[in-house]
């Protein structure tokens, strides 16, 4: 007898966010770290870049910072403390939604399935979340 059992699906993609006032829709990948690394400190528009994130040592995080920052949680809590309010921590994905709803200028980076209709998803290399090549897909 032969007992097929599903398997867990581990892969984890998480999504770039922004306000819904910000023009920005797409971004390439090499853009994407200017912002998140703040060396792009405002928008087009004069508007502050400020990132929100969610817990570094989280697994989703983790994806995020591997694929971005290349820093691991500790050296990426450091830099965040060096960016004088350019980068904050916040402790869950659905603070960073909502701090990234109210703050125009805002970008941030949350699981996928964390997002809401209160802001708004950003292309990646021409890529949304969950399509094949996306960027920040990660297997484990």
């Amino acid at each position: 007898m032969v007992v097929l059992v599903p398997s867990v699906c581990l892969a984890r993609d998480v999504a770039v966010i922004t306000d819904k006032t910000n023009p920005l829709s797409a971004v390439t990948n090499k853009d994407l770290v200017k912002l998140l690394r703040t060396d792009t400190a405002k928008w087009p528009d004069g508007k502050r870049v400020i990132v929100f994130l969610s817990d570094p040592d989280s697994q989703d995080s983790k994806v995020l910072l591997e694929k971005t920052y290349g820093m691991t949680p500790a050296a990426f809590k450091a830099f965040a403390n060096s960016q004088k309010g350019g980068i904050v921590i916040l402790s869950s994905d659905d603070e960073v939604v909502k701090a990234v709803a109210g703050q125009p200028g805002a970008i941030g980076v949350v699981n996928v399935y964390s997002i809401n209709s209160a802001v708004k998803v950003v292309k990646v290399d021409g890529k949304l979340p969950l399509e094949q090549g996306y960027l920040l897909h990660d297997n484990r």
